[in-house]
């Protein structure tokens, strides 16, 4: 995708003034290129700060005993319904099902469509216990939206949503009942569910505003238009509540 640094220094920028767990990351020039920086939270430094420690991490297909080919659900490979019940066993499991949750409507809401089992991992923890990392890797389709890209009906979650027939994964198809299926099929509180959608509809649009007002001098006007105004689209379905 063209302009991805950009997409995903926006996209980490947006979901950070959400309060979301993501590390930090800066646009840099490598030479005539530019880069995405962006902060290791698999290392820490040794009490003495003489080294670097690397934090053991598994990303789900590995903690799940799956080759990487089947990352994506359509592949066989692990859906919402299989990490929600591997989160069930985390060491701050209710807090990591509350976040991961929230990070499929954040996907929803950006047109994240690479939200696959190997773009999750968890952090293994002495005495074999684990709890979920910060989120990475998130890039939204809809700056390639229109034109000769792609259509917005063709955008799909890499995880699918239950339905009445099936799981939905086509973007522009998924409305709250989805989620509401979805959260009951996996054991999470509806309450919950509508909290996170209430705390959308209350914080995104000032996130944007915020996000919009930091960004560097000579960001790509257009990457940040696409984002923001199809995710604001998307928000005025949380408020339907259909």
């Amino acid at each position: 995708m063209r302009e991805s640094v950009e997409n995903e220094y926006l996209c980490l920028a947006l979901a950070r003034a959400l309060g979301m767990k993501v590390p930090e990351a800066t646009l840099i020039r490598a030479g005539a290129m530019r880069a995405l920086a962006v902060e290791r939270f698999d290392r820490c430094w040794s009490r003495d700060r003489s080294r670097l420690i690397r934090l053991p991490q598994e990303d789900f297909c590995q903690a799940l005993g799956l080759p990487s080919s089947t990352k994506y659900e359509s592949d066989g490979g692990p859906g919402i319904a299989e990490i929600m019940q591997l989160l069930m066993g985390s060491s701050n499991a209710i807090e990591d099902r509350y976040h991961f949750m929230m990070f499929q409507v954040f996907q929803w809401l950006i047109g994240a469509t690479d939200g696959h089992a190997k773009n999750f991992s968890l952090f293994i923890e002495r005495g074999g216990s684990y709890r979920l990392t910060p989120f990475y890797d998130v890039i939204s389709a809809y700056p390639v939206l229109g034109g000769t890209g792609l259509n917005k009906r063709a955008l799909k979650l890499a995880m699918g949503l239950r339905a009445s027939k099936g799981k939905k994964t086509e973007i522009d198809k998924i409305f709250p009942r989805h989620f509401f299926a979805t959260a009951k099929s996996v054991n999470f509180d509806s309450g919950s569910l509508q909290q996170i959608f209430d705390f959308f509809i209350r914080a995104f649009p000032p996130a944007v505003i915020a996000v919009r007002d930091a960004l560097p001098a000579g960001f790509p006007q257009h990457i940040a238009d696409a984002i923001f105004s199809h995710s604001l689209i998307m928000l005025e379905r949380l408020r339907q509540k259909d």
